[in-house]
């Protein structure tokens, strides 16, 4: 028994002695209330609550939500679709040079080069041209470039023939084996490439045969114009040569202005 216990003990001994429990009651009571206040006093203070879990998350995204709404919105770019690649130009195979000036392709179509003249099959000249243009466009696949006129009386096309980036109707006159020819000059349409071609064959030296020597003027019968055969109607009006039956010699001024190139040969086609 401890020493208060047994201070207790003595006193509620000497209270009962004494006629009364009232000091008893004061010191029990008392002692009660200084035990709560010393346990009170003592003892561990309640800790505090945390909070939640739930309710940090829920704030770090409120958060998080308004800094998004300050920060500046970057405008959404359009999609586009990427651009299709363009077409692959459309060629052709040769498969047999004719002359200077005219090719067949593997299709079947046979091709007169727009704006040239050679000389024909079995004339001077003709085998030279007919090599040189061999040696551009025979076994190569070409592209057919459109002109002023679809087909001529013949049923060929009508086409400028490009092979690899080079026009071969242009070749043949700067090699001087074509001269520019069928076009605004000889009462022909205008053709795209008429400038050029005119202007090439001017540069270039003709490595063709003579040229034939004009015929003598010879007086022409009623209303022909003199210095045509055969016979062109008499100028004014102005005729071309889709009016006349060529070929037309020339051997006088050339009012009509048919034969473009001087060469004293018009309408040939």
């Amino acid at each position: 028994m401890s020493v208060m216990q047994r201070v207790i003990t003595l006193l509620v001994v000497l209270g009962v002695a004494g006629g009364g429990l009232s000091g008893c009651e004061e010191l029990t009571s008392y002692d009660a209330g200084a035990t709560r206040e010393v346990t009170t006093a003592e003892g561990p203070p309640a800790p505090k609550a945390d909070r939640s879990e739930k309710e940090r998350s829920a704030k770090a995204r409120r958060k998080a939500e308004k800094a998004r709404r300050k920060a500046p919105q970057e405008k959404a770019r359009p999609v586009t679709a990427p651009k299709p690649a363009p077409p692959r130009p459309r060629t052709f195979l040769v498969s047999y040079v004719v002359d200077g000036d005219t090719i067949d392709l593997a299709n079947g179509e046979r091709v007169r080069l727009v704006g040239i003249d050679t000389p024909e099959q079995g004339e001077c000249g003709s085998d030279a041209a007919t090599a040189h243009l061999a040696g551009l466009v025979l076994g190569e696949r070409v592209r057919l470039r459109i002109s002023d006129e679809d087909r001529d009386g013949y049923g060929r096309l009508l086409r400028y023939v490009d092979v690899g980036g080079v026009d071969a109707g242009l070749r043949q006159i700067e090699a001087g084996l074509a001269v520019a020819r069928f076009d605004s000059r000889d009462g022909y349409g205008y053709h795209p490439r008429e400038n050029r071609y005119v202007a090439a064959d001017k540069a270039t030296p003709d490595k063709r045969c003579g040229r034939p020597k004009p015929v003598p003027l010879v007086q022409a019968p009623a209303g022909c114009e003199p210095g045509y055969q055969p016979c062109v109607p008499v100028f004014p009006p102005d005729v071309d040569c889709a009016d006349v039956n060529g070929p037309v010699q020339v051997t006088g001024p050339d009012p009509h202005g048919l034969d473009g190139d001087g060469d004293g040969l018009a309408c040939e086609w």
